[in-house]
């Protein structure tokens, strides 16, 4: 198995649950720390950084990975699906990881403030609706 912490059954791609939330096991530390992706149901509203997972989560309801809600957890918190033994595809961890960057620049961009990034986009003039009130006609 690769990414297998000393001591633990869980290894990158087990979904597990944390308490009561089923998650997706992402990254594992020496610490004994777990970085995982909460899982969510397919019903609408969708956030722009969710992922559907494939086919190693057919069993679950839940096969929406957000990847906006990514949390560090001990391991010993974790409670394997199936013994652990429910496990996506490593293409799928990486479309997640791919997705969790892009989100986490996006959410760095939203934190600057509106005059550090220009925008090409501007507004109409406020009082302007495009004829001339008062005055002579000007021909």
């Amino acid at each position: 198995m690769v990414g297998v912490v000393k001591g633990q059954d869980f290894c990158r791609g087990t979904i597990a649950f944390c308490g009561k939330k089923p998650v997706l096991v992402l990254r594992l530390c020496e610490t004994g720390v777990a970085v995982v992706v909460r899982l969510v149901g397919e019903k609408p509203p969708f956030h722009r950084s969710d992922i559907l997972l494939d086919t190693g989560a057919m069993l679950l309801r839940n096969r929406v990975a957000r990847t906006s809600a990514v949390s560090t957890v001990q391991q010993i918190t974790l409670r394997g699906v199936g013994g652990g033994l429910l496990r996506v595809p490593e293409k799928t961890v990486l479309r997640v990881e791919a997705a969790e960057k892009m989100e986490a620049e996006r959410q760095r961009d939203e934190l600057l403030p509106r005059v550090a990034i220009r925008s090409s986009w501007r507004g109409p003039k406020l009082g302007s609706c495009g004829r001339k009130i008062g005055g002579a006609p000007s021909d």
